[in-house]
């Protein structure tokens, strides 16, 4: 099998994560990594805090902070956070490290020295007011393709467009809200036009990549791609080679941040980082939100092709839409936001993992995040269905086999059919999973834990007379409940390792190939039987409602 690197599109170092930014990307990538590790394959999960930019100077400014100090928080901040959800990143990494500084740098050099990059005079936006150029974030305006109002120079959200200098209707300065003047800069851009025709045979050869995304993409590359300005008049990034007070575009160096963490993660692993980079034996999966199609569907493509050093381009980019809150954007200016840190205090982390994949399909539709649906989804999905079915066989074991697992003898026409289902379904929930169809698998296993659940009804344990029938549908039943702990381990990880801890398995043999496999031999006694879940109350949702209402 190839190596296979995954990674997570970079999280931006200006604020507090919220419920929006784990649907899209983070999630989906650490529930595929976690199935490639349960299948024994040689999979690493990539990610590092992306802590360049004019956001993050003008964000510093505002906190009468350094930009590095306001990163550094926020980089322990996501850290944190994203451990409490049981994100199993092999590295979290920073683009602001000097790994990062020297593989951009090398990037560079290598386009220049190949005819990709040039230089060009641009009038740039200048404030007189505050005497200084006003790159990107430091000037909105107006979208000069879609007429959207308040927008940054550089991207508009309401389009997709990238924007270059000059682009913006009634530019602003953010910081005294005058009109900026032009003036002369150099500037360097790399030929991103040149890289076309080339685009373009990717996007058709790679079968791999969704098609709704390549067609959107194919038209860009149709209507002509214009150059790409990659530096910028400021001091806060990754310097550009033999100049002073000139920074790399934030957007340059922020997917070189998944190689360059790759390097750190190589040098602590003793590793080569080229394996999972460079030639046919590996697999390069980035996923990605739809709102960064371009960076990564054309601009990271083409620094690939032009740096011609061996780089594989990428197999797949997973891209999902948006996650709106009860009907409306998250906006953290109004308000309008549940922080990671907020939904921690009032629910495990598994809540919300499954939640979010349950409403997330393999597309770029956006979904809505629903107090009403989160309660019913977990009352009525997790607590019903998979909690029930597992703390009822593992009470009937106490009840009925002094807490100790029976033995098979002479099983019936179900219980083989049960049996056989174990198996049916572990290959059906990776046909889904090989496929990235996260959520599907999802349901795949909720059907699976359904039939568990209605086959233990039919059997009627607590009835029947036969201690070999007992025995043999409580034995069958616990194998279902060591199958749904494997096959739930990449959705829910710290339910399947407690589903583990309470039968007393070893946690080392959380692995695919366990899947309806005898985990616990005969006789074996189990640990005490707890509740998986608890539900969601109404007084809880009511009150989560109205504090959400308040606060925007």
């Amino acid at each position: 099998m190839p190596k296979i690197l995954i990674t997570a599109a970079l999280p931006y170092a200006n604020g507090p994560l919220h419920l929006g930014h784990i649907r899209s990307t983070y999630l989906p990538a650490d529930t595929f990594a976690r199935y490639q590790r349960l299948r024994g394959r040689d999979a690493i999960y990539i990610c590092a805090s992306d802590e360049h930019g004019t956001p993050i100077v003008a964000a510093a400014e505002k906190a009468k902070t350094t930009p590095q100090e306001f990163v550094d928080a926020y980089h322990e901040k996501d850290k944190e956070e994203f451990e409490r959800l049981g994100f199993s990143f092999d590295i979290f990494h920073r683009t602001s490290s000097e790994e990062n500084k020297l593989m951009a740098q090398h990037f560079f050099n290598r386009l220049k020295q190949n005819g990709h990059i040039y230089t060009k005079e641009v009038e740039a936006p200048f404030c007189p007011n505050c005497k200084r150029f006003l790159p990107d974030r430091f000037v909105v305006g107006t979208c000069p393709h879609c007429g959207a109002q308040g927008i940054y120079s550089d991207y508009c959200e309401n389009c997709g467009k990238a924007l270059h200098i000059g682009e913006l209707k009634e530019p602003k300065c953010i910081t005294c809200k005058s009109t900026p003047s032009a003036k002369r800069s150099k500037h360097y851009f790399l030929r991103l036009s040149a890289f076309s025709e080339r685009l373009a045979d990717w996007l058709k050869v790679n079968k791999n990549l969704q098609p709704e995304v390549t067609n959107y993409v194919a038209n860009w590359v149709k209507q002509g791609l214009i150059d790409w300005d990659i530096s910028r008049d400021m001091n806060w990034g990754v310097p550009v080679p033999g100049e002073k007070g000139m920074v790399f575009y934030v957007w340059f160096d922020a997917p070189i941040g998944y190689v360059s963490s790759t390097v750190a993660w190589s040098k602590a692993k003793g590793a080569r980082w080229e394996d999972y980079w460079k030639g046919d034996s590996t697999k390069i999966y980035h996923f990605i939100g739809k709102d960064i199609i371009y960076h990564h569907y054309l601009f990271w493509p083409a620094m690939l092709m032009g740096i011609d050093d061996g780089f594989r381009l990428p197999d797949f980019i997973p891209t999902r839409g948006y996650l709106n809150l009860e009907g409306r954007k998250f906006s953290k200016s109004k308000n309008w936001f549940v922080s990671l840190g907020d939904f921690l205090a009032e629910f495990p982390p598994d809540y919300l993992r499954y939640y979010e994949t349950a409403i997330t399909g393999y597309d770029v539709q956006d979904a809505d995040f629903y107090w009403k649906d989160f309660q019913q989804k977990i009352n009525n999905e997790l607590v019903a269905n998979v909690g029930n079915f597992i703390h009822r066989t593992l009470i009937l074991l106490r009840k009925s086999c002094d807490g100790k697992i029976p033995e098979l003898k002479n099983p019936d026409e179900k219980d083989a059919e049960l049996l056989d289902s174990l198996v049916k379904a572990r290959d059906s929930v990776a046909g889904k999973m090989e496929k990235i169809e996260l959520r599907s698998a999802l349901e795949e296993i909720l059907a699976l834990s359904a039939e568990l659940n209605k086959y233990l009804s039919a059997k009627e344990p607590w009835k029947e007379k036969s201690r070999e029938k007992v025995g043999n549908c409580l034995c069958i039943s616990t194998r279902g409940v060591t199958t749904l702990a494997i096959l739930l381990e990449p959705f829910l990880p710290f339910t399947s390792r407690r589903i583990f801890d309470m039968l007393e398995v070893d946690r080392g043999l959380l692995r695919w190939e366990n899947i309806g496999v005898e985990l616990l031999k005969p006789g074996t006694a189990i640990g005490e039987a707890k509740p998986l879940f608890a539900k969601v109350s109404d007084e809880k949702v009511a009150e989560l409602e109205d504090k959400l209402k308040k606060q925007a």
